[in-house]
């Protein structure tokens, strides 16, 4: 006769089981999430494995020659975030209008038009990476043994014949082993120019404390030649470790795509009223020949008033001592955590002169403001003349 298995042996398999179950479903529920349509299209199988590998390596190359080439043109952005609660109505916003120019040696330069003070302090240094205009995890050349790739088929959007793939990196990397991050979901081929055209996805890995939204970005031919992005947009819940829904719109323009370089020095204007992100349905076209290479008009310069200070909206990146605050004992008690801003006001030599916590747990404000203090940054000019510089600087805190 068979023996029944070990009541405790038995235990043990079912929770295996079920852990591989979990597993799974999670992968199955990620790779979803960034790709909700993952289903065959039309022509799934009318390419042999020699034609998509052409393919793939056809638009890598390309997508290697795009980021080259985005540095030889100035753009505008316009970048819309918004924080939906219960009841849909906007709880928080990040709006930030700027005009983007490269020097040279390639040195990207940031002219910021619009920054009200943002009411949403959840922005991160690789969000506003992502909104450069330039994924850091784009698919060039270099980086594709580290995908796999599925061709799903062809579709037609508009009037343009698109190859589909499903793209996932090889290995889900480690947050704590590295800071690169990769694309998961689907991208659309133009079967002529073999450029990406559209993509849908998300960045991979995620931490606990950042969570990144599915993102679907349309891209439109400049100058005849490269496919730039022109309109982001996004509308994801984010789904943290600690159980915390947080669901966000996103809308982000890029245009006035002109070739040249220039110098950029920032500069106020007048507060535009804020919106709320409204979705849009832009068209995959190819522009016409001198749509885009019409120069913008020549800015007018404008009068500065001495003791006005520059607004220079985040002001991180600009720091030449940016000291980290401690985590103070209060905070320990409730294990507080996330970001701090801190409004600040710096002299014509780069030294705080004032500092005032704006956005955060109240337990952790102290410790930012004190630390903003210790700052010092690079001196603010306008016309060659020093000036004052006004900003927010953002500390995040991690619960200790």
């Amino acid at each position: 006769m068979r023996r029944l298995m070990n009541p405790l042996k038995l235990v043990c398999l079912v929770m295996f089981v079920y852990g591989l179950i979990a597993l799974q479903s999670n992968a199955l529920a990620q790779q979803t999430a960034a790709n909700p349509n993952n289903q065959p299209l039309s022509g799934a199988n009318t390419l042999s494995p020699a034609q998509i590998d052409k393919i793939i390596t056809a638009f890598a190359a390309k997508e290697t020659q795009f980021r080259r080439a985005l540095n030889s043109y100035a753009f505008k952005r316009d970048a819309l975030i918004q924080v939906l609660g219960m009841g849909g109505q906007v709880a928080g916003e990040y709006h930030r209008v700027s005009d983007f120019t490269f020097d040279d040696q390639g040195t990207r330069y940031e002219k910021i038009n619009f920054f009200p003070m943002a009411t949403f302090g959840g922005v991160t240094a690789e969000d506003l990476e992502d909104l450069g205009g330039v994924n850091p995890f784009a698919l060039e050349a270099a980086k594709l043994p580290q995908y796999n790739f599925k061709f799903v088929g062809k579709e037609k959007i508009d009037e343009l014949d698109l190859y589909v793939f499903d793209v996932a990196p090889k290995m889900m990397p480690d947050p704590k082993k590295t800071k690169e991050r990769f694309f998961i979901g689907r991208i659309w081929v133009d079967d002529q120019d073999l450029q990406i055209v559209k993509s849908k996805g998300k960045a991979v890995p995620e931490t606990k404390t950042n969570k990144f939204p599915v993102v679907e970005t349309y891209r439109e031919q400049i100058d005849g030649k490269y496919w730039f992005p022109t309109y982001v947009y996004a509308d994801d819940d984010l789904v943290y470790d600690s159980g915390q829904d947080m669901r966000i719109r996103m809308r982000v323009k890029y245009s006035n795509y002109v070739v040249g370089h220039g110098k950029v020095t920032i500069t106020e204007i007048d507060a535009p009223r804020s919106e709320t992100i409204k979705p849009e349905t832009p068209k995959l076209q190819t522009q016409k020949p001198d749509s885009q290479t019409k120069p913008a008009p020549a800015a007018q310069p404008e009068t500065t008033n001495e003791t006005r200070p520059v607004e220079g909206g985040i002001l991180n990146g600009r720091a030449i001592e940016l000291p980290r605050p401690a985590y103070p004992d209060e905070a320990k008690k409730e294990h507080a955590s996330g970001q701090v801003q801190v409004k600040v006001l710096i002299d014509e030599t780069g030294k705080v002169i004032s500092a005032e916590a704006v956005f955060g747990p109240e337990s952790l404000r102290k410790a930012a403001v004190e630390a903003a203090r210790r700052a010092r940054f690079s001196p603010a000019r306008v016309d060659g003349v020093p000036a004052k510089l006004s900003g927010i600087i953002t500390y995040d805190f991690v619960a200790q």
